[in-house]
């Protein structure tokens, strides 16, 4: 073999081992993101659950209902429109959020008496993870329906109310909100970064 002929293969074998490198230290990088996305979801569910009465309350209150309703209505429509087969999945969602929602939320009884609905966190747990795995799979439809202008302001309704309710409730909630804002705004960032060195 020749000088000439040499020189290629030494080259190829070199761009080889830097192409390697490169996927390795990208795979590591996308894990600690992904690691870091957990660490910000793990934060928010602990900041949403230390206000989870508050957002109850806020959520009972007829103009918050109303607006939940309007916001399904017009997400249910955007999804109707852009991928019908995807509708019945979508109602099964908002079935078994409601149900989570029931089963963490204690309800009152008299003194003395017994929660007449005593539920195991094992079946919390189920309920939670049944609704996860919808959600994972609406996960695109849902983002497609959120580019609807409509479903965009709807939502933004939505949150305005349930945050202007919850404050009326509980002034001191401000706190825990503007946290929960700043952890989905990071969650986001890292899921652009996640996409982009996906691609």
């Amino acid at each position: 073999m020749t000088r000439h002929m040499r020189i290629p293969i030494a080259m190829a074998v070199l761009l080889t081992t830097v192409i390697s490198c490169s996927d390795s230290a990208r795979q590591e990088e996308l894990a600690e993101l992904r690691r870091q996305r957990r660490s910000r979801l793990t934060q928010f569910a602990s900041v949403q659950n230390a206000i989870r009465r508050v957002q109850v309350q806020a959520l009972e209150e007829p103009g918050v209902r109303a607006a939940q309703e309007a916001f399904n209505a017009e997400l249910r429509a955007a999804v109707l429109r852009d991928d019908p087969a995807t509708v019945e999945l979508l109602d099964r969602a908002l079935a078994v959020g409601r149900d989570l929602q029931d089963l963490a939320t204690p309800i009152l009884v008299q003194q003395g008496e017994e929660d007449p609905r005593p539920v195991e966190p094992e079946e919390r747990a189920a309920v939670a993870a049944e609704l996860a795995e919808v959600e994972r799979s609406l996960r695109p439809v849902i983002d497609r329906g959120f580019q609807d202008p409509v479903v965009a302001q709807a939502f933004a309704t939505l949150r305005d109310s349930v945050v202007a309710a919850m404050l009326r409730i509980e002034p001191g909630t401000q706190r825990s909100i503007d946290l929960m804002a700043e952890l989905e705004t990071q969650v986001a960032e890292i899921d652009a970064e996640i996409a982009r060195l996906s691609e």
